[in-house]
């Protein structure tokens, strides 16, 4: 039989494991090429698992893979930027736009039925203790990470309630308080303390270094940019005082016609409360000096902005402020354009010389962005590496680290500097982010089908106008359970892979007959980069020419026909689940 021999081509390997966990780049990559909204997501949320629960009906559970992940599953789906929702693949597959991803995370956070706690330790009490500056998103998402580590944590806040930004600078009408405590509270059950009303400076972050195992600060970005109008002495508050006093329930009203300066989360917010405590028939404008295009509002805000008669101008920047022989006030800007060839948030902006704008104004609110207090690291730290400093046992973290930025991000930062200050702790690396692969038995059936791929996504009901401005009503209502079946059953379950077994593949094309997509293809030859990923793959024209069959994982729908239709069940179907593997750090 040996002149029946021969050399064949080493079949294609996505994972390093067959079955288990595997933690080798091989499998982060082919778990980010997969999943691309879990990807996108800072915080590597487990999109398409939590959205399948919700098709089930498992909101219970849904929330809890959230929890597992965002720290903060129902604020997240209120406020996160939704960069998820710019990778699903549904929006190069048709034309219906992306999975509601932030809307579903919502919609379980709101619809759990059992009391939620917090979430078990992965290893027991190490004897560290650690102190985190700043009871924001990214510090409490660290200090909820460290607690699960094994060490006391102690997180100090210089306000009267924890939250940071979350509850000082987003309104309510975007994110009520209850649901913010709710969530902070599952953290202090998971055995982490805040301690409020706290001031932190620089001498007490040299004690806290002396005191504690180790110190995160965390405290974001306090300290507001300054800009200068001519004329306007009296007349001007930042958006960060204006929205902290808005929020705590100590400014209830607000001077004449408001023009806020700036184009980013917090312009937004100071308009919209700027509109609800403002003077009947009022004007309330947001003024940014670049595109609408380069705002930090999402669909959804610009309508409820337009609803609530919020003028937005653009292309401005302003110059001086006066007032004319009557007596009212107008804040005079600078026209500007964009300039030739630039497009998008980054273009290039340049003055229009002599034209200038005049808008009715009274008060203005500048919101335009904010930096840290760097005060707090006045003794002796001269450089900081992803969040480590150079004095050994601080770190930074969040917003304070790299600037403002959003929520989901913070939370990201908190978590992965957790791992750091673990590390630096115990001397070694205890957890390992992998990729669990989970054989199914159940011929491939998801619960997914061609007919979900017409399905039109529904839009986010919202309070009547007149309602907004009573209580600080919530704006965006939520999803009913009719709109949320329909946005959960869009989502193409992408943790679901499909692979054919190549030594039982015998080419007769019948899966490629069976695929409702050009999703299953014949491929000539793979290449692969060094870590045995395939990178390129040039396709047969002819069968003779195929060296494999392949499954193209951008294009599959997860339908699951091709395994049915198999006649030697080469086809099987695998779950991919990112998981946090402590035996894997050992």
């Amino acid at each position: 039989m040996a002149r029946f021999e021969y050399s064949k081509a080493a079949p294609p390997r996505e994972s390093s494991v067959t079955t288990g966990t595997g933690v080798t780049t091989l499998d982060l990559k082919t778990v980010a090429r997969a999943i691309p909204c879990q990807e996108a997501c800072p915080a590597k949320t487990n999109v398409p698992a939590y959205i399948e629960a919700i098709a089930r009906g498992a909101h219970d559970e849904a929330y809890r893979i959230n929890q597992q992940d965002n720290v903060f599953p129902g604020v997240l789906g209120r406020i996160c930027t939704r960069v998820c929702e710019d990778a699903c693949r549904h929006k190069w597959t048709n034309v219906e736009g992306p999975v509601q991803i932030c809307h579903l995370k919502r919609y379980a956070a709101d619809n759990i039925r059992e009391k939620q706690s917090a979430l078990p330790p992965w290893f027991d009490s190490s004897g560290k203790r650690v102190v985190v500056v700043g009871a924001g998103p990214a510090g409490l998402s660290a200090a909820r990470e460290l607690a699960r580590m094994g060490h006391a944590v102690t997180v100090v806040e210089r306000a009267p309630v924890a939250g940071g930004m979350l509850v000082d600078g987003i309104p309510a009408f975007r994110l009520p308080r209850d649901i913010i405590a709710a969530e902070i509270s599952l953290i202090e059950q998971g055995g982490v303390t805040i301690e409020t009303g706290r001031h932190v400076s620089a001498g007490d972050v040299a004690d806290f270094c002396d005191n504690y195992d180790a110190v995160l600060i965390a405290a974001g970005t306090t300290v507001t940019n300054q800009i200068s109008i001519p004329g306007a002495q009296g007349r001007m508050v930042s958006g960060l005082d204006f929205m902290r006093d808005y929020n705590r329930g100590e400014l209830t009203a607000v001077n004449g016609n408001v023009v806020v300066v700036g184009g980013g989360f917090t312009a937004v917010d100071c308009s919209r409360a700027a509109r609800r405590i403002g003077e009947p028939g009022a004007k309330v404008t947001i003024a940014y000096r670049r595109t609408e295009a380069s705002m930090a509002a999402d669909k959804n805000e610009f309508k409820a902005m337009a609803e609530e008669e919020i003028d937005i101008r653009t292309l401005l920047t302003p110059l001086r402020f006066e007032t004319d022989e009557t007596g009212a006030g107008h804040l005079v800007l600078q026209r500007n354009m964009v300039a030739d060839g630039t497009l998008g948030a980054k273009a290039v902006i340049a003055p229009i010389e002599g034209r200038e704008v005049r808008i009715p104004c009274d008060t203005i609110i500048t919101a335009i962005g904010q930096k840290r207090d760097a005060s707090l690291l006045t003794f002796g730290v001269d450089s900081e590496v992803d969040g480590r400093t150079s004095k050994p046992g601080l770190f930074v973290s969040g917003d304070f680290k790299g600037g403002s930025a959003d929520v989901v991000s913070a939370v990201a930062s908190g978590k992965d500097v957790a791992r750091l200050i673990d590390e630096y702790l115990m001397g070694k690396r205890r957890l390992m982010r992998g990729v669990r692969y989970v054989d199914t038995d159940c011929d491939g059936e998801t619960g997914r089908y061609r007919d979900h791929d017409i399905q039109w996504p529904l839009p986010m009901p919202m309070a009547d106008v007149a309602a907004r401005y009573r209580d600080n009503a919530e704006v965006e209502i939520g999803f009913t359970q009719l709109i949320a079946q329909n946005a959960a059953t869009r989502c193409y379950l992408c943790h679901y892979k499909f692979e054919i077994d190549q030594d039982k593949c015998i080419h007769c094309n019948w899966c490629i007959e069976a695929a409702p997509r050009d999703c299953i293809k014949k491929a000539a030859k793979i290449f692969y980069d060094d870590d045995g990923f395939p990178v390129k793959v040039f396709e047969a024209e002819r069968n003779q020419d195929a060296t494999f069959i392949y499954i193209d994982n951008d294009n599959c729908i997860r339908c699951g026909k091709c395994l049915r239709v198999c006649p030697t069940e080469a086809i099987k179907m695998r779950k991919l689940e990112t998981d946090d593997c402590v035996k894997c750090g050992e």
